[in-house]
């Protein structure tokens, strides 16, 4: 970095000014989607790392982040992030979503999370695992097709339809007389056709 331009940031840190080139365009109501993350090892309490639409450059993350929390952003990296592949839940067709754009800056003072809570993480987990047996409701296949889950205790579960009990043998004499039935009524059909058409009475 050039010595002018250290000095012209460090002069503007005294007398708490923004240390860069303020954007002319104003907006008063930014729609913008800026989420902070919990940092992960890599990261030391002086960076803090955001996801951000595609379409922010390091020079709106900086203005954005001093006009609405004065947080002075004294470096930012950018990083274009895949997204994962994953499957559809009823076709099973592999996509993936488009990419993730994250912003990792360099802060004025350190910030250090807190903790989370230890119901938070339980809760989170037990979420997790409920809705791990919500979704296998849509991928069963064969006999498991309109299985129970038991997902949040059985909320979304359909009872299951009453089948009648019919013993094969029983079944085959039914389908045997059924089909004389239906010969015999043919067979009464017929003739009556014939004596419509030949003028005899039937």
């Amino acid at each position: 970095m050039p010595e002018f331009i250290l000095e012209k940031s460090r002069e503007a840190m005294e007398y708490n000014e923004a240390h860069f080139r303020v954007g002319g365009t104003k907006l008063y109501f930014p729609t913008a989607r800026v989420v902070l993350l919990r940092p992960n090892a890599k990261l030391t309490p002086y960076q803090a790392k955001f996801i951000v639409p595609k379409s922010f450059n390091k020079f709106d993350l900086r203005d954005y982040l001093w006009h609405l929390y004065g947080i002075r952003a004294l470096k930012i990296t950018t990083q274009l992030q895949h997204a994962k592949w994953t499957r559809g839940p009823l076709d099973r067709a592999r996509f993936r979503d488009s990419q993730i754009k994250k912003m990792t800056i360099d802060l004025e003072e350190p910030f250090v999370w807190p903790e989370p809570y230890a119901a938070y993480e339980l809760n989170s987990k037990q979420n997790e695992y409920e809705m791990k047996k919500f979704s296998s409701l849509f991928q069963s296949v064969g006999s498991d097709k309109g299985r129970p889950t038991g997902a949040f205790d059985g909320l979304f579960d359909r009872e299951a339809d009453s089948v009648n009990f019919l013993a094969k043998k029983t079944k085959r004499v039914l389908v045997k007389d059924q089909k004389k039935l239906k010969k015999s009524e043919d067979r009464e059909n017929q003739k009556a056709i014939a004596a419509k058409l030949l003028g005899l009475k039937h």
